[in-house]
């Protein structure tokens, strides 16, 4: 068998213009963790809303300490249209499962940062000019967004859309199809869990993601196209996927009269049919399904009584053993006890919709006994 291509680490990238920040004369260095292993590896990038070409002075790759530059079509510098997306070269540096991988991209013009997602990516500028493959790399803070109830958060890494590598032997691939909560990292504590397989488990994860509608309101586009919009490029484009975990619906119940205008909530039969359409789509691709539980949010913005029952009437669709689908019960393992709707204080993180470490933990320990049996 010839070495074929894995997806590693990914991230689903959306519009975040409306950080109205440029980038120029810089270098951005970029750091993630290889969820699986290979011999030689390759870096997805893309320019898909920017509003202009993003030129590329010089790339390097740095893997667990070890540096290499990367090229695109053998030369070291390149442009990417607005709009576009582009792979590197291979890379000829070996990765090990849980390496930290390194992308340095040298901006020599100017770029309007438009391109990102909340993920698990980090990332620094650093001080002006060509730093790219530094071992002593002068990185400063990422710049920060002020967020409409005054909080600060950094932003997320820019450009980025995957990591890929060579392996004589393919390792699954379970793309997760989620919000921020998917976002925020349970995939990649899955994959951590299952290190010794190996299966790689990557993160198609968008803040304040929607399954049937795209994101409205002033963050609409950070928010991205719904789930179902994205299947084709964030699901069946994933490099060697061969099942899909589909964790989506919360927004969908709790952006309306929020976020989103009151008469997009939707009915629990509009979400059901939604979450069957995605899963056969998949299916009709060959690709077993998993479905995640839509998971508690009683206190959060959005929440009432009306809501939680059309969450319990999604939730009891997904659990139902007929329809042959795993399930990831996301909902049993973070509520506060039997007959809850809460999350459970030790695994919120405080705003009564997203888990903290403790509910992530929970949640890939809940995804690895699953997926553990499927792969």
């Amino acid at each position: 068998m010839s070495p074929g291509w894995t997806a590693s680490w990914t991230q689903a990238v959306t519009d975040v213009g409306v950080a109205d920040l440029e980038l120029r004369d810089v270098t951005l260095r970029i750091a993630v963790e290889a969820g699986v292993g290979g011999d030689r590896l390759r870096i997805g990038l893309s320019n898909r809303f920017g509003t202009t070409p993003l030129h590329i002075g010089r790339a390097a790759v740095r893997v667990a300490g070890r540096g290499a530059p990367a090229r695109f079509d053998g030369v070291p510098t390149v442009e990417l249209p607005a709009g576009a997306e582009l792979t590197t070269d291979p890379v000829d540096l070996p990765v090990g499962a849980g390496d930290a991988v390194e992308l340095d991209l040298y901006l020599p013009g100017t770029w309007r940062y438009a391109t990102a997602n909340v993920s698990t990516a980090t990332w620094r500028p650093s001080a002006p000019g060509d730093h790219a493959g530094s071992d002593r790399f002068p990185g400063r803070d990422a710049p920060v967004l002020t967020l409409l109830d005054g909080t600060a958060r950094a932003l997320p890494a820019p450009l980025l859309r995957g990591v890929d590598v060579q392996r004589e032997v393919p390792a699954p691939v379970v793309v997760c199809l989620g919000d921020s909560i998917t976002a925020a990292g349970w995939p990649e504590r899955t994959a951590r869990l299952l290190r010794d397989r190996p299966v790689a488990v990557v993160n198609r994860g968008i803040a304040g993601n929607r399954l049937r509608l795209d994101g409205a309101g002033p963050f609409g586009p950070v928010f991205g196209a719904s789930g179902r919009s994205r299947f084709d490029r964030d699901v069946l484009a994933t490099t060697g996927r061969t099942h899909v975990v589909v964790a989506l619906g919360v927004n969908d119940l709790g952006h309306p009269g929020t976020t989103a205008p009151q008469d997009q909530l939707p009915t629990a039969g509009q979400l059901i049919r939604a979450l069957d359409e995605v899963a056969g789509r998949a299916e009709a691709a060959g690709l077993p399904v998993v479905l995640a539980t839509l998971t508690p949010f009683d206190g959060a913005e959005g929440f009432d009584h009306e809501r939680e029952r059309r969450r319990a009437e999604v939730n009891a669709w997904i659990r139902d053993p007929g329809s042959g689908r795993p399930v990831l019960d996301f909902d049993a393992a973070l509520r506060a006890g039997p007959g809850s709707v809460a999350l459970d204080p030790r695994g919120d993180s405080g705003d009564h919709l997203h888990p903290g470490d403790e509910g992530l933990d929970r949640m890939a320990d809940v995804a690895a006994g699953v997926l553990g049996r499927l792969v």
